[in-house]
């Protein structure tokens, strides 16, 4: 998986992991902050989330036109991370304004479309036409680096607001002020590293319509590249239904951890929400995974060295712990990361093994099938909220019947498969098919397409305060089916435009 590919790659790998470090520490607590610093009831604050998400991936289309006829790649990239950067600053003080919120959100929004749709054309521009499959999996381990970030960020927010509250007596909203400072240094890191080696991927930043370049990009008639647009704004499309179903992660399912989730765990449960025994936990699966996989000496009996550290960790953390721990509902959120981060070599075998025998579906395909496991874990949900009170009947406060955290982790699982087999394909799928002028254009029409639907998860987030809990659950069963449907009506034509 990670043989072959360009230097570049890891240098791309740890700037846009940095970044969505910072990204995603701001969202983890982006709903709790606007409910608890401006006393907003739950549609109001998912409402804006889902603006400002709309907000974060619309502005990709004009990053992306601005990189393909202006600014180039990597200048744009630069220009965005330092607008993010202040942007994130500007949230981390502590005001009882509204309207300086919204400014903050603004300057995010516009250093995002900057920096997001062209750090991901840099990435395909780094390989020949003819790695395609090289490219797939060049994309899965970017992906990777974005989850990695993502995934720790949730415990930094937590650990930050936790520690400036206990150490310098700090109101919960200011707590959470603190995180949003975590977030612009994290985009300073990510900063660094994209200029500092910049050799590595500078021969990927270039501009298609000022320079040619035989090796990356192909020769389209006017009718090709046509059939190719088209196909692309019909992907666009039904992933719209996708995001809007993935992004409940940051509102309903991130209030459900709050208001139905037992937040009091047993000690090996405790373990997962653990810093050093999740870690732990990770050594012993990783670990183990080198020694029965690798056919590496040395490799062999590293894994055997990390297995038994984690294992020597987790028997002294498990001895340590009480019958009943707290814990966080913002931390559930690293979940999904981490689980992209085990099962992406998982996921990218199996397509593999699927290629050697000519049966790998195509990237569109994929896609469908993500959409299909997708409405499946929403109906793990459904099960789960079986009676749970509404939220009318809850009028504001917790409920006193909850539910075991596995049933969050089992939908995030879910989504996780879900999610492997849409959005990594989807950045190749339009690496691939964009016209070689119009490429941070179409990967920003990724991303509005991404926008619409983070725009659209907050928009049937108030049905979640207004409706009983699995008729808003059972929403999204349903569109996501509905959108494997259509995407199965046009596969065809879909598989035709990529050949």
């Amino acid at each position: 998986m990670f043989k072959g590919h360009p230097k570049g790659l890891y240098v791309l790998f740890f700037t846009e992991m940095w970044e969505r470090f910072g990204f995603y520490t701001m969202l983890s607590i982006f709903v709790y902050y606007m409910q608890e610093n401006f006393k907003w009831d739950a549609a109001t604050a998912t409402n804006v989330y889902g603006l400002f998400l709309a907000g974060v991936y619309i502005t990709p289309l004009i990053g992306g036109w601005l990189a393909d006829n202006v600014l180039g790649y990597g200048k744009t990239i630069t220009i965005g991370a330092i607008v993010m950067g202040i942007g994130y600053l500007m949230m981390a003080v502590p005001t009882s304004s509204p309207l300086q919120l919204y400014v903050a959100l603004v300057v995010v929004c516009i250093g995002n479309g900057l920096f997001k749709a062209n750090i991901s054309v840099l990435v395909g521009n780094l390989y020949a036409h003819s790695q395609g499959s090289l490219k797939d999996a060049g994309y899965n381990i970017f992906y990777m680096g974005i989850n990695i970030g993502a995934f720790y960020a949730p415990m930094a927010a937590a650990g930050i607001k936790n520690f400036s509250m206990e150490n310098f007596s700090v109101t919960l909203a200011q707590g959470y002020n603190a995180g949003f400072a975590v977030a612009a240094g994290g985009m300073i890191i990510s900063l660094l590293i994209f200029l500092i080696f910049r050799k590595y991927y500078k021969n990927a930043d270039y501009r298609a319509n000022k320079t040619e370049n035989v090796e990356v990009d192909v020769a389209l008639t006017k009718s090709q590249e046509k059939e190719r647009i088209v196909a692309l704004m019909t992907i666009f499309a039904i992933v719209i239904f996708f995001w809007m179903a993935f992004h409940q992660n940051g509102s309903a399912l991130s209030l459900f951890a709050r208001d139905y989730t037992d937040v009091f765990v047993g000690s090996f449960t405790y373990m997962l929400f653990d810093v050093i025994g999740l870690h732990a936990i990770l050594f012993v699966l990783l670990g183990g995974a080198a020694v029965f996989v690798s056919k590496n000496t040395r490799t062999k009996g590293l894994g055997g060295l990390f297995a038994a550290v984690g294992l020597i960790i987790i028997v002294i953390k498990l001895n340590t712990l009480g019958e009943q721990n707290e814990i966080s509902p913002e931390q559930f959120q690293s979940f999904n990361p981490m689980f992209i981060v085990l099962l992406t070599p998982i996921i990218v075998g199996w397509f593999g093994y699927l290629n050697k025998r000519g049966k790998e579906p195509s990237s569109p395909a994929k896609i469908g099938i993500g959409m299909i496991i997708t409405g499946l874990a929403y109906i793990i949900m459904i099960i789960a909220v079986q009676g749970l009170p509404s939220m009318l009947e809850l009028g504001g406060g917790s409920s006193d019947i909850t539910v075991s955290a596995y049933w969050l982790m089992g939908t995030y699982f879910t989504l996780t498969i879900a999610e492997l087999h849409l959005s990594p394909m989807g950045l190749s799928f339009v690496s691939k098919v964009s016209p070689p002028k119009m490429k941070g254009l179409m990967m920003g029409g990724w991303f509005g397409a991404t926008a619409i639907g983070n725009y659209l998860s907050g928009f049937v987030g108030r049905f979640y305060q207004n409706w009983e809990l699995w008729q808003f659950f059972l929403l999204l069963v349903i569109t996501s089916f509905f959108a494997a449907l259509i995407l199965r009506i046009f596969l065809k034509k879909l598989k035709h435009a990529t050949e």
